[in-house]
């Protein structure tokens, strides 16, 4: 269990530090409001997945991701500088749909939720 443990933590602390990596050396890539919502670490620390989402269209998320994975290189080793592990993972960036999907899911259930109000306020 504890190198599950040592994983989350590293995760965590790869996601906080990329957040503020990002923010500072990246700003004029026109990134827009990102957010990194979550991290996912191989169990040898080998390799991170980075998952992103933005505010904007669906060109915009593209091209986001597309950046973040071109500057991958040098935000690991900026990453390398930050943190102090033994071996900084290489990083893969990947664009969130879950957000997404559950906003999806919450106007269906609105939807069908007011569609049974109306239904029953009919039948009366």
């Amino acid at each position: 269990m504890q190198g599950v443990d040592r994983t989350r933590r590293v995760a965590e602390l790869i996601r906080r530090a990329l957040a503020d990596i990002i923010r500072d050396r990246l700003p004029d890539r026109g990134l827009g409001l990102l957010s990194i919502t979550a991290t996912e670490i191989t169990r040898d620390l080998s390799r991170a997945t980075v998952f992103i989402t933005i505010l904007g269209e669906e060109e915009d998320q593209e091209r986001a991701t597309e950046i973040l994975n071109e500057e991958s290189r040098s935000l690991r080793h900026e990453l390398s500088r930050t943190l102090n592990l033994r071996h900084t993972p290489e990083i893969e960036f990947r664009y969130d749909f879950s957000i997404e999907r559950g906003v999806r899911l919450s106007r269906l259930i609105d939807d069908l939720s007011i569609s049974s109000q109306t239904g029953v306020n009919v039948d009366e």
